[in-house]
């Protein structure tokens, strides 16, 4: 007991570093990967003269496949390697591209040194799993773990979002904005300094696999539950896994495709440009005000947050799209932004779930979301060609679609209770000894003494 209680104190001492610094990872990653994208088209006729859409065009193609496809390499590398070491190499990759992307000299060398950039920064998508990894030192709290990981890190999504934006217009604004985008090197450095003296000095065997995983049913009645092998629960997890993916995807693919267009079409209400930039930042802003009641929420709906969560969103983008004047696109885009925070919030507990906090799995349905970010600027380019408002349209549907997949994994009781398994028919009732005072889950910070 001594020993159990001496690492589980030890287990909540450190970790808060941990989380400071991997959570400031997954801030920079977000601000690094959003912030010049609205301002490409300015940045390339200030640094190279090329003034042609169709350049932005395929430097963001390019940079998206380069990133789906790097992806799951890192996940298959997060077999072997724990995951700060490979949230590390990517810091320190990044800084040294960083460095050299300010200082290319033509168009096709920015290009290219971005794509290894891209590269290099999904390495950082691993910090995701790793800081909810951190959340859970606490033997038997694994769903409200989960819960408070992911609400943190919904918050520094929507703050990085406003971040982005002002990062990525003070970058534009400097006489010389080769210097703004090579100063990303110094973040990456003081990150890697950061997670090397809290993350990397202790050698760790791996990531260890999440103690609470969302078990697959068992479709096997009780008795023929012995011929059962790795194939037959391999299936259902395999499909477990694809069922989030594709929730995430259409998730994601309705928020992307509703973006590229809505600052004009936010123009024909007249609400100018400063008005249509408050607009689109104005979802970010509910979905904040509404994650304080995420936990109240999830205490009384548990998995039946997803779809009404989902739903609202939908109807946000219905609302948006049927608008006949300004405040009725203000009333659409509050719904959407609540629909959005808890929305963002369920799917990411949903992913979790089915993935754990080990790389593999969780790279694997990254990757598949990902598509929808490849798909979203061609849907919307040519949605728009018809009709300014068919995005939202397409963006309901979708996301209407994504609720009907939610419903079809949804469990029966909340997720924050676990109903205690019935004895079976022949188990024998002899009483059992007090487990001793297990030691606390082994996080990506530290490794327990043994």
């Amino acid at each position: 007991m001594t020993v159990a209680t001496s690492a589980k104190s030890s287990a909540r001492g450190r970790p808060p570093r941990a989380k400071a610094v991997l959570i400031a990872v997954v801030g920079l990653h977000l601000v690094a990967e959003t912030a010049l994208t609205p301002f490409l088209p300015q940045l390339f006729d200030r640094l190279y003269g090329i003034d042609d859409p169709g350049a932005t065009g395929l430097y963001l193609w390019v940079c998206r496949i380069v990133g789906l496809a790097a992806l799951p390499l890192w996940g298959l590398a997060a077999r072997r390697w724990p995951l700060h070491r490979l949230v590390l190499a990517g810091l320190c990759g990044s800084a040294v591209l960083d460095l050299l992307l300010g200082m290319a000299p033509s168009y096709t060398a920015y290009t290219v040194i971005s794509t290894a950039v891209v590269a290099t920064n999904s390495a950082l998508l691993l910090a995701y799993p790793a800081f909810i990894a951190e959340h859970r030192d606490e033997p038997g709290e694994g769903e409200r773990a989960r819960l408070v990981g992911v609400v943190s890190i919904v918050v520094v999504f929507h703050l990085s979002v406003v971040a982005s934006t002002l990062v990525g217009t003070g970058v534009l604004a400097l006489p010389q904005p080769r210097i703004g985008i090579s100063a990303f090197a110094v973040l990456d450095v003081a990150l890697a300094v950061l997670a090397y003296r809290v993350l990397g000095r202790r050698e760790t065997p791996g990531p260890a696999p999440d103690p609470d995983p969302d078990p697959a049913p068992d479709p096997a009645p009780e008795g023929n539950r012995r011929a059962t092998g790795p194939a037959a629960t391999r299936r259902p997890r395999l499909l477990l896994l694809a069922q989030v993916a594709l929730i995430g995807l259409a998730f994601d693919f309705a928020v992307n495709v509703a973006r590229p267009f809505f600052t004009e079409f936010a123009g024909t209400f007249g609400s100018g440009s400063v008005g249509a930039a408050a607009l689109f930042f104005l979802p970010s802003v509910a979905a904040l005000a509404v994650l304080p009641a995420v936990r109240r929420c999830h205490d009384v709906l548990g998995d039946r947050l997803l779809p009404p969560a989902l739903l609202a969103g939908a109807a946000g983008y219905a609302w948006q799209a049927y608008a006949t004047g300004l405040p009725g696109l203000v009333g659409g885009r509050l719904l959407f932004g609540v629909g959005l925070g808890l929305g963002q919030v369920a799917v990411e507990l949903r992913t979790f779930r089915a993935t754990g906090t080990s790389g593999p799995a969780f790279t694997g349905v990254e990757t598949a979301r990902s598509a929808g970010l490849l798909a979203a600027p061609l849907v919307a380019t040519a949605a728009v060609s018809h009709d300014l408002a068919l995005p939202l349209l397409i963006a309901a549907a979708v996301q209407v679609a994504g609720t009907v997949l939610a419903l079809r994994g949804m469990r029966g009781a909340p997720a924050a209770t676990r109903p205690a398994q019935p004895a079976g028919p022949t188990a024998p009732r002899t009483p059992t000894a007090p487990a001793p005072d297990p030691l606390p889950t082994r996080t990506y910070s530290e490794e327990i003494p043994r």
